[in-house]
């Protein structure tokens, strides 16, 4: 990992090539601001994060699977890494990375992604966390110890009961959907939809590449009920002076939630 320390940035400098620089040596400048990640399994949470934060720029540097640990400052390739696990059955021996013997939790990055078991994260091990923020893909990787610790070392947690929700809801729509309270058109209709704004970005993507970009790049926008939620999240963070808790925060929302459901229905709550 590059540190840099203050002594080069978009704030400081405007790099562009000159006498003995040229794209070669922007680019290395540029690679020093992706955002190097590791993760423990690599499973659908795993291979899949891995896969999209690497389309949007970020380094996976580390991998931990049950039966090892894989290291690479310069950056693994998610699709070279998938096909050497569907071919091998494991991702120890892959060529684009180095074995790594210590705790992969531990090691550097600015991301970490706990995708594995739950309790990954304890007093015993969060004092040596590395990394400045933690996107909890497993269930309940972290101990109430070690979010204690890591709030008081600045390191933003992203909860679980957020980031790793996708799961649980959608087994709640098939639930629902098997009862039969709601039509499976009713389910499906915002998937379609979006399904068909992505066939139509896809298509936009393919001509821009062909003809060129004469309107500029497209924006990468998370969609609004992303954006909503974690706006929400920020937002009852703000109010309550919870500064990094973002987990504190999200229980409140929940906990709101239900209230005002229950308030709206009559139902006396003390």
């Amino acid at each position: 990992m590059t540190y840099k320390c203050a002594v080069v940035g978009p704030g400081i400098d405007v790099p562009a090539p000159d006498m003995s620089t040229g794209e070669r040596e922007m680019s290395w400048i540029a690679d020093t601001y992706a955002n190097t990640i590791a993760h423990t399994g690599f499973g659908n949470v795993g291979l899949h994060s891995m896969r999209y934060l690497h389309r949007y720029g970020a380094k996976c540097v580390g991998i931990a699977e049950y039966d090892g640990s894989i290291y690479n400052p310069e950056g693994i390739d998610p699709k070279q890494l998938e096909d050497y696990k569907l071919q091998h059955g494991t991702i120890v021996g892959f060529p684009g990375a180095q074995p790594y013997k210590g705790s992969l939790l531990e090691a550097p990055c600015h991301i970490l992604i706990p995708a594995a078991s739950e309790k990954q994260l304890t007093r015993n091990n969060a004092h040596r966390i590395k990394a400045k923020i933690i996107a909890e893909g497993a269930n309940g990787p972290t101990t109430p110890d070690a979010d204690k610790i890591f709030l008081e070392n600045k390191v933003m947690v992203i909860p679980d009961m957020y980031l790793n929700a996708g799961g649980v809801t959608v087994s709640y729509f098939e639930w629902l959907k098997n009862l039969n309270h709601v039509s499976y058109g009713r389910l499906t209709f915002k998937y379609e939809r979006d399904s068909n704004y992505h066939l139509l970005m896809s298509v936009q993507e393919s001509l821009e590449r062909k003809f060129g970009k004469q309107g500029g790049p497209i924006p990468v926008v998370p969609t609004a009920d992303f954006q909503a939620r974690v706006a929400q999240i920020m937002r009852t963070a703000s109010k309550y002076n919870l500064g990094l808790d973002l987990r504190t925060a999200a229980y409140v929302n929940a906990i709101e939630k239900v209230f005002k459901v229950y308030n709206e229905a009559g139902i006396t709550v003390t």
